[in-house]
């Protein structure tokens, strides 16, 4: 290989990792940004199947919550805050949604559907 075709190829691979390095770089902060960008709540309504208020968690058939990727399902969800009294099982209900630092989704507000 001469010196020139030796310089070339040099230069060639030394700026094509750099390229690469600025690639990989552009998609991590990318990612991170759509993951920051995701809202902090999700929204969801259903019918309440059963209440535990010494355990603050109440059971829900909720309809598809798109944004979680969720279909239909009846689940059970914690409270941060007091269940209200006038709500009952049979209810419909909307609801709003929470996840916690160890990634739980958890209600933060529940009303009567009216």
């Amino acid at each position: 290989m001469n010196k020139l075709t030796l310089a070339l190829f040099i230069t060639l691979t030394s700026g094509s990792g750099t390229i690469l390095a600025a690639s990989h770089e552009h998609d991590m902060h990318h990612n991170m940004s759509s993951h920051a960008m995701q809202p902090a709540t999700q929204q969801g309504s259903g019918i309440v199947k059963a209440i535990n208020t010494s355990t603050s968690k109440v059971q829900i058939a909720h309809e598809p919550i798109p944004a979680l990727e969720w279909p239909a399902m009846t689940m059970w969800f914690e409270l941060s805050v007091p269940f209200p009294n006038e709500i009952k099982a049979g209810d419909s209900v909307r609801f709003e949604l929470a996840q916690t630092p160890t990634k739980k989704w958890m209600i933060i507000r529940i009303e009567r559907k009216h």
